[in-house]
């Protein structure tokens, strides 16, 4: 079964756009916020920079999100996020925002590789998600 996050975040003036709806790039921090909170519920750190410089991590390669309500300054919104699909280096988030009512607002995924480099950003390279990581998430 599949481990599952809450997280609250209430929308504050900056998050919103000059209609005083929450402005669309603010789902997107809060979706990798909530995939962070989920690797701390695991028990597992998203990237590794104990050597200084970031050596191997979670890298985002796709990301959507689907507005269906609109939201405004003051509101606080419980975002859930877990794990929906599981690749050999890639697995996707899935992040549902609901309002205190229960209204969904957005829902959104978020497509990531397990990567490594040894260099530079040009030797990045996907690699097998390690089944520890799998299984604490709930793979």
């Amino acid at each position: 079964m599949s481990l599952v996050s809450h997280h609250t975040v209430t929308v504050e003036w900056g998050d919103c756009d000059p209609a005083g709806i929450v402005y669309y790039p603010a789902y997107f921090r809060w979706s990798d916020q909530s995939t962070y909170r989920l690797f701390l519920a695991a028990g597992l750190k998203r990237d590794d920079l104990s050597s200084g410089q970031w050596r191997e991590g979670t890298p985002l390669v796709a990301a959507e999100c689907a507005f269906k309500r609109p939201s405004q300054q003051g509101e606080k919104l419980v975002i859930e996020t877990q794990v929906s699909k599981w690749g050999r280096t890639s697995f996707t988030v899935r992040h549902v925002f609901r309002n205190e009512a229960g209204e969904i607002a957005a829902e959104g995924t978020e497509t990531r590789i397990w990567a490594r480099k040894e260099g530079d950003a040009q030797s990045l390279k996907a690699v097998a998600i390690p089944d520890d990581a799998k299984k604490k998430l709930g793979g």
